[in-house]
């Protein structure tokens, strides 16, 4: 069992502590309540989108992992239907850095036609390699879709089609970092050798200027009661 500590800043940004004194590393972790579910069918992939946009540079730092490398951490994310999360991990002496990092994007990402460009590009050359130029790629789009008739889980995270993403205008990225990205819609944790009035102390010195976002109502779907069972039959040329 894992003892932890949950507070709630002025903003609406919950915090997460666990104390870990075995251990002189800490791990930060942001997690978004934001993921492929909260997008509409006509603009998917923006969650996946915005997990790579979220690298490219941030409001006072032009180069996130160069800074975190610079303080001995390491540092990934991860996009799913229902969230997507970013951890940063290194010497607990060195936190300030990874709560700097995480702080300054979450306040404002450096918006730009070059880095939308950059990261759109990086994204669509993923679709292409795992999902239409490999032999059964769409494995997991053409059964998300048999499965699903209403519900958002009936594309994959990298998105219903490839022509969204490269679609994807600067304001369209705007509109959804405002929205989602925001501290009420976002849980901080930190784990390691610190204790939990130290983390809390940071936590609201790095967050808690941070403004908070507009309240808003997920409008999604209800999937319909599955009344029997669904085939498709799927032929295409692999050569």
């Amino acid at each position: 069992m894992i003892a932890f500590q949950t507070f709630k800043l002025d903003n609406g940004l919950t915090v997460i502590v666990n104390e870990d004194n075995t251990t002189q590393l800490c791990a930060v972790n942001v997690l978004y309540k934001v993921g492929a579910r909260d997008e509409i069918i006509t603009k998917t992939g923006f969650a996946h989108l915005f997990e790579h946009l979220m690298f490219g540079g941030s409001a006072n730092i032009p180069d996130f992992d160069t800074e975190l490398q610079l303080a001995g951490g390491t540092n990934n994310a991860y996009t799913s239907n229902d969230l997507t999360n970013y951890y940063d991990i290194l010497p607990v002496s060195n936190i300030e850095t990874a709560l700097w990092l995480e702080s300054d994007r979450m306040l404002k990402l450096d918006f730009s036609e070059k880095s939308l460009n950059v990261q759109r590009n990086v994204v669509c050359e993923e679709f292409k390699e795992h999902y239409i130029n490999r032999p059964y790629g769409d494995v997991w789009h053409i059964l998300r879709k048999l499965v699903y008739e209403k519900h958002p889980y009936q594309w994959p995270t990298i998105g219903l089609e490839l022509q969204h993403v490269q679609d994807a205008t600067l304001t369209d990225v705007e509109n959804f970092f405002y929205k989602y990205y925001r501290p009420n819609n976002a849980i901080l944790t930190i784990s390691g050798g610190i204790s939990a009035d130290n983390a809390l102390q940071l936590a609201k010195k790095w967050f808690g200027d941070i403004p908070s976002g507009e309240p808003f109502n997920r409008n999604i779907a209800m999937e319909p009661e599955q009344q029997a069972a669904k085939f498709q039959h799927v032929k295409k040329d692999t050569g």
